[in-house]
């Protein structure tokens, strides 16, 4: 089973950067939060931050645990660790996806994620806070 670490990252304006995946392969031009594989030895948190600095550019601050669960694809099993995050240097850059976008909760229901993130898109979108 892969464990994946991914930030939900918001601003001051309370939106949350989602990343569109490149063409091809799993989930080819579908949205995601950024983040990756967690590598051996590392923290879940501790891979949250790397990740973002490997496909953002950016240095984050963990703010917590938003959810976590698995999720079956049909060659893999995932663990998901969701975390809360903010930039704290640097401006996001578009490194290994083909679009960035600062959404609204309300709006990100619009945008076609990978079937691991929908359920959490819904509940984002919805009127739950932290």
């Amino acid at each position: 089973m892969l464990e994946v670490a991914a930030v939900i990252l918001t601003n001051e304006q309370d939106q949350i950067l989602i990343c569109r995946r490149k063409a091809g392969g799993n989930c080819g031009n579908l949205w995601e939060f950024p983040g990756g594989k967690r590598e051996a030895g590392e923290t879940m948190e501790d891979c949250a931050v790397r990740e973002c600095r490997e496909e953002l550019g950016v240095e984050i601050t963990v703010d917590g645990i938003f959810n976590q669960h698995q999720f079956s694809y049909p060659d893999k099993e995932i663990a998901f660790t969701f975390f809360w995050g903010h930039i704290v240097d640097g401006v996001p850059q578009m490194r290994v996806h083909s679009g960035l976008c600062w959404a609204q909760r309300q709006e990100m229901t619009q945008f076609a994620f990978c079937p691991a993130d929908i359920e959490l898109v819904e509940r984002l979108a919805s009127a739950e806070t932290k």
